[in-house]
């Protein structure tokens, strides 16, 4: 297939589920947001991982904030992505230091951390597949930051 017309399909794709997820009311979100946990939690990566990086839910996203303070009791710590100029960097998530970042989005304040430290990161994404492959909202973000990952990190989307 020409790569004009897989950047289409992409595209066409990303609408559908965009316009699909923005369709589910709050009561939905939560209820599958807890599923989801629920099963996130059954990992033994994510329960023996001790650097997680997560992101900060928007437009109906998986409701991760569960999640989060769940793993910070257990003394995990958790980073989350701050867009830069050179990519996304992972920084420790602290509540009383987050603002609004590019994009509207909920980003941490803080220093980097080394993603050499990171055991497990939970990506976001509009379509993932059983092969692990995923289609995200377009920027490349986290095509760019995974490779920087240990080969041993596990990815969970």
């Amino acid at each position: 297939m020409p790569v004009y017309d897989q950047d289409n399909m992409r595209k066409s794709l990303r609408q559908i589920m965009l316009e699909a997820r923005g369709q589910l009311n709050a009561a939905e979100v939560q209820e599958m947001s807890g599923s989801i946990i629920s099963k996130l939690s059954a990992f033994k990566q994510i329960a023996q991982a001790q650097n997680i990086m997560c992101f900060l839910s928007i437009k109906n996203e998986v409701n991760l904030y569960p999640f989060i303070e769940q793993a910070r009791e257990q003394g995990q710590r958790i980073l989350v992505p701050r867009v830069e100029s050179d990519g996304i960097k992972a920084v420790e998530y602290q509540l009383e230091r987050i603002r609004r970042g590019s994009f509207g989005i909920i980003e941490p304040e803080g220093e980097p951390v080394n993603e050499k430290l990171i055991d497990a990161v939970l990506v976001p994404g509009l379509v993932f597949d059983y092969n692990g492959y995923r289609l995200g909202y377009g920027a490349g973000y986290y095509d760019r930051f995974l490779p920087l990952l240990r080969p041993d990190a596990f990815l969970c989307g």
